[in-house]
């Protein structure tokens, strides 16, 4: 079973401020709280790792600087695609975060729907959060 979400914002910070925040991975576990700590392995792969004990694999399959980052994903439940676009706007840059992810496991389909969405909103409010706290607010207007 296949499963996409996408989600949209529009952030008050400049493009490459945002950029770095979200492709830096070795930053991660101070700004995401569903992280216990982030793994380089290489220049193309990073391991997430939960406090619940789940390890994810990422590689990198796509970054143009400023404008898409995207990896595959894979741990013992699903395996999946992450894509991020970002999209400079005036002073403050638009995001797009989508994911597909086929489960392993026969988990109900509205369960992990729901799950997925929540990770995606609180990755956004995780991020700004972050971003409002680079710099005395960052690019921030």
């Amino acid at each position: 079973m296949t499963i996409t979400t996408e989600r949209t914002a529009m952030l008050p910070w400049d493009v490459q401020t945002v950029w770095q925040v979200v492709t830096g991975v070795e930053g991660y576990p101070a700004w995401r709280r569903d992280l216990l700590r982030a793994e380089i392995l290489n220049e193309k792969q990073f391991l997430e790792h939960t406090p619940g004990g789940i390890q994810t694999l990422c590689t990198v399959t796509a970054a143009e600087p400023c404008r898409r980052w995207a990896f595959d994903l894979e741990n013992p439940n699903l395996t999946g695609h992450w894509v991020g676009q970002f999209t400079a706007q005036g002073a403050g840059t638009q995001v797009t975060f989508r994911e597909t992810v086929t489960l392993k496991k026969g988990i109900p389909r509205p369960l992990v729907w729901g799950y997925l969405k929540r990770q995606q909103a609180r990755f956004l409010a995780d991020l700004e959060r972050a971003l409002a706290q680079e710099g005395n607010g960052g690019g921030r207007p």
